[in-house]
């Protein structure tokens, strides 16, 4: 009897690599699809107010043009609970690079310098762009993303932070993040009749086809969604964005498929990105360094459109034990584009936010930063009072310092150079949720005795589809 080696966690080369290495991999903007029309989009040069007229006579003088789109010709779609995907619905604008026109060419360079021509008049409102405490359109979100509430409180902080030995308060603060990834979102649009095929760097597949079936009056069944290769998303693609709306609605318009694909500077306005942050951290502790007080406050920003709110407080809430805890989170409805998923959301700058001020109160404890964690470490979680499935932040510290001669090291900041540079030492933790949804898959026997398994998941170029490939060999017992 034959004994098959485990693959899975072996080295071996990607499946895709050949296709990726010799440029034969298809993304959405590249399949061979007959009679595809290209789209692009006429984006708002104010930040709020009123398309008043859209004079596309100078686009239509150009030989290729097929369309020009805007409110009032554009194809209706359903209501949606996502504003930002309600393109050319209104003449409404909400923030400056929304979607106001869109051209259909027959090439590439014909509808962008058609879409360079067409002229939009406004009438401009007042407008209000700049994160600010005390800003008058601050609210405070009963929940935020992930469904977690959006305030929580333990205790008495304010009581425990009078009392507490050592205070820190602090503010930090984050910029906006962009999800740049080297594939810009791109989608092939093509209807054939009420069915549609999307051809989308996409994340999620199946929350793609759920959006734009809705968005079109459809059954999901009649929307699929080929996304064989995704060149990055940092959380972007995870759900649809203006640009693949735009496509379907231009298919739909003009009767052919339609390519939309976002350019460079595009990216900064047409999708999501990260929202900045202000981060209130106020830390009580005994001499020893135990905490007894945590409040952490997080003002960031969302559009009047959509009220998304990142979880940035909420690692403050199971991160380390204090008895007196307040976690609150603030959101500005700006003149600003909507912020959503990338990378992490919340949690990333919120761990920022928290691990420095943990940082500087070992400075102001004249205690050793790892020390101030371990001796902090909670038995349950602190928020629900349930035991941790597994957590080995302890001993993940305590490796990592013996494999980095931790002890050895001067903590003094400044004093350490190899030739020219300054080397510094410095320690951070962090935690994230284990987010799963039901899945489903399916498995075949081919005539070769090859298998073929099918998901409706994508590889967003991590090497997902060579992981499963090799789940699936270990599980039907083959190479």
């Amino acid at each position: 009897m034959t004994t098959l080696q485990r693959t899975v966690g072996a080295e071996v080369t990607r499946v895709e690599g050949r296709e990726k290495v010799t440029g034969t991999a298809l993304y959405a903007y590249e399949y061979p699809v007959p009679d595809a029309l290209y789209g692009w989009a006429v984006q708002s040069t104010i930040p709020r107010g009123r398309v008043r007229t859209v004079d596309a006579a100078a686009a239509w003088t150009l030989p290729g043009v097929i369309a020009v789109l805007d409110s009032g010709n554009a194809p209706r779609l359903h209501p949606t609970d996502d504003p930002e995907l309600a393109v050319l619905q209104s003449a409404d604008v909400a923030y400056r690079g929304q979607i106001v026109a869109a051209v259909v060419a027959d090439t590439f360079e014909t509808a962008r310098q058609a879409a360079a021509a067409v002229r939009i008049e406004y009438d401009v409102d007042d407008h209000d762009c700049e994160l600010t405490d005390g800003d008058p359109r601050i609210v405070v979100p009963d929940t935020v993303n992930g469904g977690y509430p959006g305030h929580t409180e333990t205790g008495d902080v304010e009581a425990a932070l009078a009392a507490a030995p050592v205070v820190l308060d602090a503010t930090y603060t984050t910029p906006p993040e962009h999800t740049c990834a080297m594939e810009p979102h791109a989608t092939l649009a093509v209807w054939d009749g009420d069915s549609l095929t999307l051809y989308n760097g996409d994340q999620g597949p199946w929350m793609t086809a759920a959006k734009l079936a809705g968005l079109f009056g459809l059954p999901e069944g009649a929307v699929r969604v080929v996304a064989d290769h995704t060149g990055g998303g940092f959380g972007s693609k995870a759900v649809p964005r203006p640009p693949a709306v735009l496509a379907a609605l231009a298919a739909r318009a003009v009767g052919r498929p339609v390519k939309v694909a976002a350019t460079r500077q595009q990216m900064f306005t047409m999708v999501s990105y990260r929202t900045p942050t202000v981060q209130r951290v106020r830390l009580g502790a005994e001499r020893d360094g135990r905490l007894t007080a945590v409040w952490h406050d997080a003002l960031q920003q969302s559009s009047t459109l959509a009220p998304y709110c990142e979880q940035t407080a909420t690692p403050a809430r199971t991160m380390y034990a204090a008895p007196h805890r307040r976690t609150t989170h603030r959101l500005a409805r700006l003149d600003v584009p909507t912020p959503s998923w990338m990378r992490a959301p919340g949690e990333a700058p919120g761990m920022f936010g928290l691990e420095s001020a943990m940082d500087e109160l070992a400075v102001r404890l004249g205690m050793d930063p790892i020390e101030l964690r371990l001796v902090n470490e909670p038995s349950v979680d602190p928020e629900s009072g349930h035991p941790f499935s597994s957590r080995n932040l302890v001993a993940c510290l305590r490796e990592g310092a013996a494999r980095f001669g931790w002890a050895g090291r001067d903590p003094a900041p400044g004093r350490r150079r190899e030739g020219r540079w300054l080397v510094g030492t410095g320690v951070a933790a962090s935690i994230f949720p284990a987010i799963t949804w039901p899945a489903t898959a399916t498995a075949r026997v081919e005539p070769d005795g090859a298998f073929t398994v099918r998901i409706a998941a994508a590889d967003i170029g991590t090497g997902a589809r060579t992981a499963l490939t090799q789940v699936a060999a270990d599980e039907l017992g083959v190479g």
